[in-house]
């Protein structure tokens, strides 16, 4: 039986205690009132109920606004919702759900950022420990709650291994994979990724070597197929939605500047990673300055870009810069800049502080679990559209359906005398209503018709969407799938095994760059 100390040294040994460490007050005492509690408790149920029953992929919530329902797995990423929700099927509770898949994805966070430092052959150990307990990151789960944003950050290191293995065919398949992975994970991230971090890799990739550019924009198309399931139906369905609101005040990036963003969360961070960064003077620092600029809202015109303002909130991208920090940092000879080390860790301290302070907050805080399984108040932009939204409540973004509970239920409706019929479900493209087998017109945002004397039948749809995102995904995995068995070692990290050795041979190449 090997030793304490003999499993201490294995890397995800180490890591996962980093991971417990890390987590420990919400394995504890949690998960509190974060930003998202409601969500994450409603969609974790959501999906583990649907999992036990033997549904993967259910978008509609059926309990959302009282009954309503919600088509909000049609628009938001289901990757971590999937984590969670499959230990909710496996027997845990909701609440520990969310905890074991924040851990689990802590942990995978520290293994992708051990596997790419690996390669670089830059303090693989320390890297993926930093990376673990980077105060954004960590901010994510313990105070935002932002499970989907916290799971994304999982692919970031494997889309810069991916890349810097173009053109290879293993290189192609992983960064095809990870992007891919973080498109169903956090859709504002994968954006702000492609920008800032892929963009730019791959430019500097096709400087190194210009037979990297077909590859990698095939692997950009397959990660597009691969995610189809989920983004054509995504990206089509909004206008049967509330989108007002999923951009209103406050969640579009330019309502954000350094003059009302939290300097001691975002600002300070931002500032401590250049420090950090800028002793290597390399591409990454390069990166990290962009980034950081761009977190803080100090890059003219850059969130002016519709599709950029579109992802709500610039400091988004301080997952991305805490990323490319830590690559430039560890480049380094970390005991010749020791100045700057203890610089950027003092700007830190002030961030850990408040995180812990806000950590508490959320954890003291009384949550009325029987109230949310109750009410269910899914999120006010998956509302249908031309609801009121002036029902919804402007700080919590609650909506009062209460004036709609009377209305009639169920999927068959018995109607006694003429007139127009409005029944308690929420409109949506997948809902068609039948009588005596032929279809009835109908409208929203309620779904309502005018009826004769008779039974009429909401009947469930698979739209186009789904059948054609599904079948684009499937045939791109089939592809995908056929041209890595034609040929030998089609495992992703054979050839990673194989070139680790050269790699750290080339470790200053590697660092300059």
């Amino acid at each position: 039986m090997p030793s304490f100390q003999a499993l201490t040294t294995k890397p995800a040994i180490i890591l996962t205690m980093v991971g417990i460490g890390a987590l420990l007050p919400s394995l504890v005492l949690g998960p509190g009132a974060t930003h998202s509690h409601l969500y994450n408790n409603m969609w974790t149920a959501h999906f583990g109920e649907q999992m036990a029953a033997g549904h993967l992929y259910e978008r509609w919530l059926p309990k959302s606004f009282e009954g309503l329902g919600a088509p909000t797995f049609y628009f938001y990423p289901p990757l971590a919702y999937w984590v969670s929700g499959g230990l909710h099927a496996l027997g845990l509770t909701v609440s520990q759900a969310i905890n074991g898949a924040g851990l689990l994805l802590l942990i995978a966070s520290g293994l992708t950022m051990h596997a790419w430092l690996s390669v670089r052959g830059t303090y693989p150990l320390l890297g993926a420990i930093v990376y673990m307990l980077a105060p954004y990151h960590l901010y994510n789960f313990h105070v935002r709650g932002a499970l989907a944003e916290f799971a994304a950050l999982v692919w970031l290191p494997l889309i810069a291994l991916g890349i810097e293995r173009l053109p290879h065919r293993r290189g192609l398949l992983l960064l095809a994979l990870s992007y891919g992975g973080l498109i169903i994970t956090h859709l504002p991230l994968a954006v702000l990724t492609g920008v800032f971090l892929i963009g730019p890799l791959m430019l500097r990739r096709i400087w190194q070597e210009p037979k990297a550019f077909l590859p990698g924009a095939l692997a950009g198309v397959i990660a597009l197929g691969l995610s189809a399931f989920f983004l054509l139906p995504a990206a089509t369905l909004q206008d049967h939605i509330s989108t007002v609101l999923l951009w209103a005040p406050g969640y579009q990036a330019t309502d954000w500047s350094i003059n009302n963003t939290n300097f001691t969360m975002f600002t300070g961070p931002a500032l401590a990673l250049v420090i950090l960064a800028w002793p290597a003077r390399s591409f990454w620092t390069v990166l990290t300055i962009i980034g950081a600029l761009a977190a803080v809202r100090l890059m003219p015109f850059v969130w002016d870009i519709p599709l950029l303002n579109k992802t709500q909130f610039p400091w988004r991208m301080m997952g991305i810069v805490e990323f490319t920090a830590i690559a430039a940092l560890l480049s380094c000879q970390l005991h010749r800049i020791r100045m700057v080390l203890a610089a950027g860790a003092a700007l830190l301290v002030f961030a850990y502080a408040l995180m812990f302070s806000r950590t508490l907050d959320a954890l003291n805080h009384p949550v009325d679990y029987a109230l949310i399984d109750r009410i269910k108040p899914d999120a006010p932009e998956y509302l249908p559209k031309g609801f009121d939204i002036s029902l919804v409540e402007k700080e919590y973004r609650w909506t009062d359906v209460r004036k709609f509970r009377a209305l009639p239920r169920g999927n068959e409706i018995r109607v006694k005398a003429a007139g127009h019929i409005t029944i308690h479900k929420a409109d949506f493209p997948i809902w068609r209503v039948t009588r005596d087998g032929s279809p009835v017109p109908h409208k929203g945002p309620l779904i309502s018709f005018d009826a004769q004397p008779g039974i009429y039948r909401i009947e469930r749809l698979t739209i186009w969407q789904e059948k054609a995102g599904l079948a684009i995904s499937i045939m791109t995995a089939l592809l995908l799938l056929f041209t890595q068995a034609s040929k030998r070692g089609a495992m992703p990290f054979a050839e990673l095994r194989n070139a680790l050795p050269r790699e750290r041979t080339n470790l200053r190449r590697i660092a300059d760059s």
